[in-house]
């Protein structure tokens, strides 16, 4: 049946693929012939408007481009204006701008900071402006940040993120001088009008990156494609379960647990390891029906948090039962690295996980690839979609993100210091802009990609790095389309660095074959009130769940016998009241 299934999602990737790149948008389609005559016409109006508005930009105010009419919910549209003027005159461009952002892991593996990147000076280049990034050490991040905020000494830009990661929000992050609104920036004539277009053709953003009051206040970290939204998902050793016998689909919970017996039968040690817990309820708490911490549940606008509903509770059973049975790898409550599941899983000490479509499977892959003789000839990882407890059941709490990706440190504020919010506005806005769009995830034209068919496409200079760099680290080092940042992340650097069919199968998998954006709690904004209370009340709740939970599922404690109590306890903690808190700010975001 595997095999079947297999097939079809083969034959299916390249015409969903292929609309992607062309249309730059995500989202439900109608028919390939309709979606590809849209396109064609879009992008001829498009590239004509922009001609139009580049010219008129540069005689004065510009003429901003008609509308597309695009209502909340379609697929999104990637930025097509170029009306800012760049580089930008010498008289303006009088200072450099200092900008703090937590440094990339794929750019540290290459350059000191990201002063030393291709895109930096690309950027710079472009927009005639000055930068210098600074970085919190790896790993404090969060320190450092506080440690920056409480010196009363801000850099021009912050990369960060907002709603949550701010005690207080955004509300609090503009009373306490630390960011500035940017309504006069982003606005038709403003020095972000390319960002300020973007958004009104896309109204779904549009909505998402205002506070309450309906102001903007920062530049946002945009997905900019479904397939963009969940590029992680349940992995297993395909090779290693055929040779234990199992051949059926793995779609449900009791899939997995047949699976995973048939596996431990033939002699896998360890059948289903994690990092750490985070990753198991990832992986599997999807099919009880909800969701780690805050959620909406699905079909409605109610807030609710999992860990004190049944199907929480039945998800610990489970866990319990496939660690008693010697599937689950007791040390998923110990957080073990990376490199050590990495291991596990390449050596068939285990032999299924949950992780990123590029830096796990494709790891695995490439790694296997290079080396048949260790890893054998056969060696395959396959992707399952999140399970389900029966057959039929759309998943619909399993990964997704939304298209403002507030789960990542990653929207630009101008802080309160900046002496020229301006000119930092032009800086950050050139991402939003049409050639800015590609250049920030692409890099430059002629070395790091060429266009074909109208696409930007990686040279070897990415993809076969003549320095030994992997392909990650070498797209950090010419764009940032494969990190988070102040722009417009576009899906075509995901095709592109899913080379092999089982990454494309699975990308396809994740974000086809379910609904579970709606189950997300919305990028909400708290008021300065709220959001302290909550950041209070959450540590001590939070710390509990995740003590309990370790205990329920190691059997320390017996979760059928203090369940009640451990409810009870939650809500002593005040776990109700941050679900008001949650109920009253997505109410109002739906009020919006």
């Amino acid at each position: 049946m595997r095999k079947t299934k297999k097939l079809v999602t083969t034959l299916l990737i390249p015409s969903v693929i292929a609309s992607t790149v062309l249309s730059g948008c995500g989202g439900k389609s109608g028919s390939d012939a309709t979606t590809a005559a849209t396109t064609k016409a879009a992008s001829t109006a498009t590239t004509a408007a922009a001609a139009d508005a580049t010219t008129a930009a540069a005689a004065g105010p510009w003429e901003l481009l008609e509308s597309l009419g695009n209502k909340e919910g379609d697929p999104l549209v990637t930025p097509r204006s170029s009306y800012v003027t760049y580089p930008v005159d010498a008289s303006e461009a009088t200072q450099t701008l200092k900008y703090w952002l937590p440094l990339p892991g794929n750019v540290s593996k290459n350059s000191p900071t990201c002063n030393e990147t291709e895109w930096a000076r690309i950027w710079q280049e472009k927009t005639g402006i000055s930068v210098e990034f600074v970085h919190p050490t790896q790993g404090s991040e969060n320190e450092e940040f506080g440690v920056l905020i409480a010196s009363g000494t801000l850099p021009d830009i912050i990369e960060w993120e907002w709603t949550y990661s701010y005690t207080g929000g955004p509300a609090a992050a503009e009373k306490e001088g630390v960011l500035t609104i940017l309504d006069e920036y982003i606005s038709e004539y403003g020095a972000a009008a390319d960002l300020w277009q973007y958004l009104q053709d896309n109204p779904t953003v549009n909505r998402e990156v205002k506070n309450d009051e309906g102001s903007y206040y920062c530049f946002p970290f945009i997905r900019g494609d479904k397939y963009l939204q969940c590029t992680s998902g349940p992995l297993y050793r395909a090779d290693l379960l055929e040779k234990a016998g199992y051949t059926d689909e793995l779609v449900t919970i009791d899939d997995w647990t047949n699976a995973l017996t048939a596996l431990k039968n033939y002699g896998i040690e360890k059948p289903l390891a994690f990092q750490d817990q985070n990753y198991l309820m990832n992986f599997s708490l999807s099919a009880y029906e909800v969701r780690n911490a805050m959620y909406v549940e699905h079909g409605t606008t109610t807030v609710k948090n999992g860990a004190i509903e049944e199907g929480y509770k039945n998800w610990i059973l489970q866990m319990r039962a496939w660690m008693d049975a010697g599937l689950l790898d007791s040390e998923v409550m110990t957080k073990i690295g990376k490199e050590t599941l990495n291991n596990y899983m390449m050596t068939g000490v285990s032999a299924a996980t949950y992780g990123a479509g590029g830096g796990y499977m494709g790891t695995y892959l490439t790694t296997a690839a290079k080396d048949p003789a260790t890893y054998g000839e056969d060696f395959n990882v396959e992707a399952a979609n999140f399970p389900v407890l029966k057959k039929g059941d759309v998943v619909k709490y399993g990964g997704a993100s939304y298209d403002y990706a507030t789960t990542s440190k990653a929207s630009a504020a101008i802080t309160a210091d900046c002496k020229n919010p301006e000119l930092a506005a032009k800086f950050l806005n050139f991402c939003y802009s049409k050639d800015g769009h590609v250049a920030i995830n692409f890099g430059e034209e002629g070395k790091s990609y060429t266009l074909v068919d109208g696409n930007p496409t990686y040279t070897d200079e990415v993809m076969a790095n003549p320095n030994g760099l992997s392909v990650a680290v070498a797209m950090a080092h010419w764009g940032r389309g494969n990190m988070s940042g102040a722009f417009v992340q576009d899906p075509n650097y995901i095709i592109q660095y899913y080379a092999t069919e089982q990454q494309k199968r699975a990308l396809a998998m994740w974000n086809d074959e379910s609904d579970s954006q709606p189950s997300l709690i919305p990028p909400i904004t708290m008021t300065e009130a709220e959001s302290k209370e909550y950041s209070v009340l959450n540590g001590q709740v939070d710390t509990y769940i995740t003590e309990m939970r370790a205990k329920f599922i190691t059997g320390e404690a017996d979760v059928e016998a203090e369940w009640d109590n451990y409810v009870k306890t939650l809500k002593d903690l005040g776990i109700d009241r941050m679900i008001e808190l949650q109920q009253a700010a997505l109410d109002r975001y739906n009020a919006r």
